[in-house]
């Protein structure tokens, strides 16, 4: 009884880390294209704020050596490149897929980041890939290519700039579970994500300070960032972080499938989205391309 128990609360909180991620999406798109938001400068305070929160949430838990990473020079460098390339790139990369097409897309494209990790694991292994592992790979491509053409071969139904912002999270987002793997092992997954953000964060400045672009902090406003940022960013984190403790990693991945299910539902519901039944079929190809993908071990 005790262990169905514990699964259970390993499902939902992975299920809400999902949920909670795929909310924030949709939130941002509502700032972004109803209250003109700029996603750089809601990209640079989110990282600020969330990573400033998850590393005061590690040092609460005890934890003596944060600043650890920050010592030795060769893994500073490899926290800084995480923290650029790995957070900020997806960060800014989501936010604009974005604000260039709508959270249900950007979401699923987003969400072939795991279809690119077996591609990589393939290629780092040199070793054949096995049949679900193909088939999860050539759904994902039909998938992809159906959301992006609606099944007409003579033009893009979306926009080139989206699927460019789109595909590049999706890359980025692979970029950030393989790059980090060593100092994540090391330091633990809070720490190395709390520093990615704060160092991501930071660096953004240059090119966005938080004191530009400032929008103006209607109530609708700030309580969207709150959710983008506590909900989204900080919630959602350590939801999936704690299911872990309950479910075994590759089971918490697959439930968070419901991140670009909720996306769209959230987008149908509050947006005033309309899918079209080709679409909806090429997001369903992709999260059970996922699913599929889930029960292969591609560590």
């Amino acid at each position: 009884m005790e262990k169905r128990s514990s699964k259970l609360k390993g499902m939902i909180l992975a299920i809400l880390g999902g949920v909670f991620w795929g909310a924030s999406g949709v939130v941002a798109e509502y700032l972004m294209t109803t209250k003109h938001v700029s996603a750089s400068w809601l990209v640079a305070v989110k990282m600020i704020v969330a990573g400033f929160l998850i590393l005061m949430y590690q040092m609460g838990k005890g934890n003596k050596d944060s600043l650890s990473p920050l010592k030795n020079k060769t893994e500073l460098i490899q926290l800084i490149i995480f923290s650029v390339l790995g957070v900020l790139g997806l960060q800014y990369s989501f936010f604009k897929a974005i604000q260039v097409s709508n959270a249900a897309t950007a979401t699923i494209l987003q969400y072939l980041s795991p279809i690119l990790l077996v591609v990589y694991f393939i290629i780092e292994k040199k070793e054949l890939p096995n049949k679900s592992s193909v088939v999860s790979i050539v759904l994902s491509l039909l998938g992809t290519f159906l959301l992006v053409t609606k099944g007409n071969l003579n033009e893009l139904a979306m926009s080139p700039n989206g699927l460019f912002w789109g595909l590049l999270s999706a890359f980025l987002g692979a970029f950030y579970i393989i790059q980090p793997r060593k100092l994540m092992a090391k330091y633990g997954t809070t720490l190395i994500i709390g520093w990615g953000m704060l160092i991501g964060g930071v660096s953004f400045q240059v090119y966005q300070p938080i004191w530009q672009d400032v929008p103006t902090f209607t109530p609708g406003v700030s309580l969207g960032i709150l959710v983008i940022v506590i909900i989204g960013t900080v919630f959602s984190y350590i939801c999936l972080l704690k299911s872990t403790e309950y479910i075994p990693p590759q089971f918490s991945s697959l439930l968070t499938s419901f991140e670009p299910l909720s996306s769209a539902l959230f987008s149908v519901l509050f947006l005033g989205l309309v899918l079209k039944p080709i679409e909806i079929v090429s997001m369903l190809l992709i999260i059970f391309a996922v699913f599929l993908l889930s029960r292969c071990d591609i560590s």
